[in-house]
């Protein structure tokens, strides 16, 4: 069975967590990318494969709104993007708060800005949206909310209850918990475009048995080094076309 993540994988939402990451700790509701200084951005962007927890990403952005003016270019190393995460005074669970929040007031401002900065990996999501059997499920550090909505704007009829998401700080190893436990499969196919969240379910679910195949989306926000790092780690790197084929069960 195929699980997925979403940003990154379905939707590229990059734009749209630039604007909420910068609107959350600036306390303001920019609706537009223009009114952001595009070198900001461009850090922003380059470092955005680090975050994780996309609290996390509140930090990026603090740290990005110090530094743009000095070294726009500049790529965190791991071991400082760490550093970045951990020097703050806010609790994870609070910043992640603090982004669904500023994405609902976007939302509520302005829905259709909002649905704009947003597009569809093709090939495969119209190959999602014209399957409309094939059993699947999200498993995403989004809300709800915002996933269902994107899901139903591009055409995607997906369950509701086929989206296991961020709300209420449950992560993608209980979730993953809660997807076996309702769908009792053997094997699971798990695509992410982190290989850090891939290296975390595999550790977690593949220390006795093997019931969890990870594969990292190379189409993500990925970074330089990723699409070489996930096969050392013995996952596969797919493109939209494997996992097409992968639906076509041809893999």
């Amino acid at each position: 069975m195929l699980n997925f993540d979403f940003d990154g994988v379905l939707i590229n939402s990059l734009d749209e967590v630039v604007l909420t990451t910068y609107n959350a700790p600036t306390g303001s509701l920019l609706t537009s990318m223009a009114k952001v200084p595009n070198d900001l951005v461009k850090m922003f962007k380059k470092n955005r494969f680090h975050v994780q927890a996309i609290g996390d990403a509140i930090a990026l952005m603090n740290w990005c709104l110090l530094n743009w003016q000095k070294d726009s270019q500049k790529i965190l190393a791991q071991e400082e993007y760490q550093t970045v995460a951990r020097d703050t005074d806010i609790a994870l669970t609070d910043r992640t708060l603090l982004i669904y929040d500023t994405r609902k007031r976007f939302m509520a401002k302005d829905i259709e800005r909002w649905f704009a900065l947003h597009q569809t990996y093709q090939p495969l999501w119209d190959e999602l949206v014209r399957r409309k059997n094939h059993p699947f499920v999200i498993l995403t550090n989004k809300n709800h909310d915002a996933t269902l909505r994107l899901c139903r704007h591009f055409g995607l009829n997906i369950d509701t209850r086929d989206i296991y998401s961020g709300d209420n700080g449950v992560t993608k190893i209980e979730n993953m918990l809660r997807v076996q436990e309702r769908f009792g499969r053997e094997k699971f196919v798990f695509i992410d475009d982190s290989v850090k969240n891939l290296k975390e379910l595999d550790h977690h679910f593949n220390r006795n048995k093997k019931v969890l195949v990870p594969a990292l989306a190379a189409w993500g926000y990925i970074g330089a080094e990723d699409a070489g790092i996930a096969p050392e780690s013995g996952y596969q790197a797919f493109q939209q076309t494997d996992v097409v084929r992968l639906l076509d069960g041809a893999i």
